[in-house]
């Protein structure tokens, strides 16, 4: 029998995705070169697991350096802002809407810049995603 998924166990907030890559040293073409393998890739493991395969879903993993903290940004949860760092967040911003979950469900929507809004029901044995 296949597994199962647990509603309860997925992690969903409303917290702006940020990344900073690890600092050491590098040469300036050594530090271009991980700062392009790692980006996106990091970015994408921050998000919350049901915002991270929206964004691959709908192809919208594209990232920018950002210098400012973006909208939402709690320092108490996410940490000082620390404009020293090289930092990245999505170009489009996805917004979390409305959370329910029940025993053996997890009903999210999302806000998506200029793609309207999008929900994602999680059961046991069935996901969907669709736009509302």
């Amino acid at each position: 029998m296949p597994s199962v998924i647990d509603p309860q166990t997925i992690n969903t907030d409303d917290l702006p995705c940020i990344w900073s890559p690890v600092q050491w040293e590098l040469n300036p073409e050594e530090h271009a070169q991980e700062l392009e393998e790692q980006a996106t890739a990091s970015l994408l493991w921050t998000a919350d697991a049901p915002e991270a395969i929206l964004r691959l879903l709908l192809n919208e993993s594209k990232i920018e350096r950002t210098f400012a903290p973006p909208d939402g940004y709690d320092a108490e949860k996410q940490g000082e802002w620390d404009v020293s760092l090289v930092t990245f967040n999505f170009q489009r911003k996805i917004y979390l809407l409305k959370e329910e979950r029940g025993p053996d469900r997890l009903y999210l929507e999302y806000e998506v810049d200029n793609l309207g809004q999008w929900a994602i029901n999680i059961e046991p044995e069935n996901v969907s995603i669709f736009r509302i």
